[in-house]
């Protein structure tokens, strides 16, 4: 079992995102905001990995990124990033964007694929999906 922060500000899939990873045997604190993700981070119980959208009003992901690893240095970070992977100007301007992730996970997703990153990333599988 993982302990996870998911920073995400769309309600719909913070909300996803939550089930499926306790679904998947995790331990999971979900905000919506990266404000909050980043106090978290700086006072926090420590995580073993933050998954964060990247495009987010406020403080984005990539500041989640970046403050959040000078905070939490031993922290995992799993980006999350809308692009359509049928059309290749996306993948292109995905794949040489860096956001400082330890991996970038494309919007939509599986669950299959989610758990499989979370297990890959944290040194944790998860429980039956």
């Amino acid at each position: 079992m993982a302990s996870i922060l998911v920073v995400e500000d769309v309600p719909s899939v913070l909300i996803s995102l939550r089930i499926v990873l306790e679904g998947g045997g995790h331990q999971v604190t979900a905000v919506a905001n990266g404000e909050r993700g980043l106090a978290l981070l700086r006072g926090g119980p420590g995580f073993d990995l933050v998954i964060t959208d990247i495009w987010m009003p406020g403080t984005s992901g990539t500041t989640v990124i970046r403050e959040g690893r000078a905070a939490a240095p031993r922290t995992r970070f799993l980006a999350i990033t809308g692009g359509d992977p049928n059309k290749p100007a996306d993948l292109a301007r995905l794949e040489q964007a860096d956001f400082g992730a330890d991996a970038v996970l494309l919007k939509p997703f599986e669950k299959q694929d989610l758990l499989e990153m979370v297990a890959r990333l944290s040194g944790h599988a998860g429980g039956a999906p």
